[in-house]
């Protein structure tokens, strides 16, 4: 995993400027980094050596020819199947990278490269010879790419702090939705005119224009209409399938453990192929939040060799203001995401499996459960439920008034209610509402057919691609540790969004994979009931209430539980970004 950075500009770039701007990305690949300087352009990089350790993966990279550049970022786990495919068309390489793969592949294929990829990535070519620049990201939007432009810039970048120089003013709307979503969902950033370049997208920049094309979303029809034992036998194949691709490294590699179902799921298979794979797992003091007891039932059965990082009160103020300063724009998670990559690379690993992305697919979370209900509660006259919005239970209980089928699913994942933000922003709530209509239209889910299909393209496209990966990316990152996803392997997910959504629905959360993996995993993690993955958040605030600057009459209302903690860890948040 790397960073990257380009700069295009009519005027001169001052390469000092740039070679420091560079650096600013080293904690992503502190293995190599260079340059490339030629007239009106700039280009970056940083390793992290994941694929062929040797120097003959340095980038910049140049093709054989000369006339075309690479700065990538990411992994392609069929990288192997593609080199065989152009190395019968002739093609040569020098290294065993998956970054030359992408470059001769680009070279045959052009654009339509981007079919063949299976993986994470962000990458630009430069032709030489034309001036032209291609960009491209992959689907699920695993690895980031920001975007600045005017009228004699262009320049984007793996993380925002390299481009903050042109624009650091703050975007209200993205204050707004933050206070709304506990993220700000692409291609919206905290700072105004700094945009994210769509995922699933390529595009090409030449005369200071960027004209992008798309080239793959999920797709959720047509449906899978087969008895359900084979449907989980093919699920089952598949997963191993992607758990195999995804631990393709030179570089040692190990699994995140919570102890929940996913993460179990993922360790139980990397151990039919690898002898005694590396865990991590968090504990805590506070023995509500541990798991330790079924993160050792997974680590003992599979004779993992297992870290456990314990992470107290202490340790969470100590880092509190490092975490922030990394945060580059407003998130209310990351912080567990930061931790355990800590202790991965306390740990000597480069590349770690996650579980991320398990919910989404197989409808583990409450939104799925509770579409319906918030259906039906959209359809009543407000004036004859407005009553509960004076509890504090049911204050997002307005939401039902939000646009089209948002109205299904942002009561049970917003933050604050419009009422509560305007409140806290001395806006106009139609602002709000305006906002909300706006980002239905970014999020449109009109074509897709099943209510629990449509709540499984918001958890997808919003909170997974705009929360969990960007965070996974960002704090992993930092600690110089790669995050790998192999529940979103393509073929994986490709195949299980086709899947009728009543054979998603059993006596166990996420049924399908349970009886995928019953037969490997424990009892006890296939009947225990669903916990969300989070910090003693409330207990360590609460206790530390005084080193937090901000409004009074707020922590009254956090220690008297009027607030809750994850509205006041919001507005903690929020104050790092005036």
């Amino acid at each position: 995993m790397c960073g990257i950075l380009g700069h295009l500009s009519s005027k001169a770039i001052n390469k000092f400027e740039f070679e420091k701007d560079i650096l600013k990305l080293q904690h992503r690949g502190p293995d190599d980094y260079g340059t490339f300087f030629d007239h009106g352009i700039a280009l970056g990089h940083t390793r992290l050596s994941i694929i062929d350790l040797s120097n003959e993966g340095h980038q910049p990279m140049f093709s054989n020819c000369g006339n075309y550049i690479i700065i990538y970022n990411g992994e392609i786990y069929n990288f192997g199947e593609i080199k065989k495919e152009l190395l019968i068309k002739g093609h040569v390489f020098n290294s065993n990278t998956d970054t030359e793969v992408i470059l001769n592949g680009f070279l045959e294929y052009q654009e339509k490269i981007v079919f063949k990829l299976e993986g994470m990535f962000a990458f630009s070519i430069y032709n030489k010879i034309t001036k032209q620049l291609f960009l491209a990201r992959d689907r699920s939007g695993i690895k980031p790419l920001y975007y600045y432009k005017d009228s004699e810039n262009f320049a984007y970048s793996s993380e925002i702090k390299t481009l903050k120089k042109y624009s650091s003013k703050v975007n209200l709307n993205s204050k707004i939705l933050f206070l709304l979503l506990g993220y700000i969902p692409e291609p919206t950033t905290i700072y105004e005119n700094i945009v994210m370049f769509p995922p699933g997208h390529y595009g090409y920049f030449k005369h200071n224009r960027l004209t992008i094309f798309e080239f793959d979303k999920y797709n959720f029809e047509r449906k899978i209409l087969r008895p359900y034992d084979e449907i989980v036998s093919n699920v089952k194949e598949l997963f191993q399938k992607a758990i195999k691709k995804h631990l393709v490294s030179d570089a040692n590699i190990g699994t995140f453990l919570s102890g929940g179902l996913d993460s179990s799921a993922i360790t139980a298979v990397v151990a039919k192929y690898k002898t005694n794979p590396s865990t991590l797992s968090l504990i805590f003091d506070e023995k509500d939040f541990s798991e330790e007891y079924y993160q050792d039932l997974i680590s003992d059965r599979y004779s993992t060799r297992h870290t456990k990082y314990l992470v107290n009160e202490g340790l969470f103020i100590d880092n509190l203001e490092k975490f922030f300063t990394l945060m580059e724009q407003p998130t209310i998670d990351g912080l567990n995401t930061y931790f355990i990559s800590k202790a991965a690379n306390d740990c000597g690993l480069a590349t770690v499996l996650s579980g991320l992305g398990a919910d989404e697919i197989f409808h583990g979370y409450p939104s799925f459960r509770d579409a319906k209900t918030l259906k039906f509660l959209s359809k009543i006259p407000y004036s004859l439920i407005k009553i509960f919005e004076y509890s504090s239970k049911y204050k997002k209980i307005e939401l039902v008034n939000a646009e089209n089928e948002l109205a299904y699913y942002l009561p049970r994942r917003a933050i604050f209610s419009p009422k509560e933000i305007a409140n806290i922003l001395n806006i106009d709530k139609l602002e709000i509402y305006n906002l909300i209509v706006e980002l239905y239209k970014s999020y449109n889910s009109s074509m897709i057919n099943e209510i629990e299909d449509k709540i499984s393209h918001f958890e997808l496209n919003m909170y997974m691609k705009n929360q969990l990966l960007r965070d996974s990316d960002l704090f992993g990152m930092a600690n110089s540790i790669e995050i790998r996803v192999p529940f979103l392997d393509k073929e994986l997910v490709d195949y299980i969004l086709k899947i009728e959504p009543k054979e998603k629905v059993g006596k166990f959360n996420k049924q399908i994979l349970v009886d995928c993996l019953k037969n490997i995993l424990p009892l006890e993690i296939i009947n225990r009931k669903k916990k969300g993955f989070v910090l003693p958040y409330e207990t360590w605030l609460r206790k530390n209430i005084g080193l937090f600057k901000i409004n009074e009459n707020i922590k009254n209302d956090f220690l008297t539980k009027n607030v809750s903690w994850s509205k006041f860890w919001s507005l903690i948040v929020l104050e790092q970004f005036k």
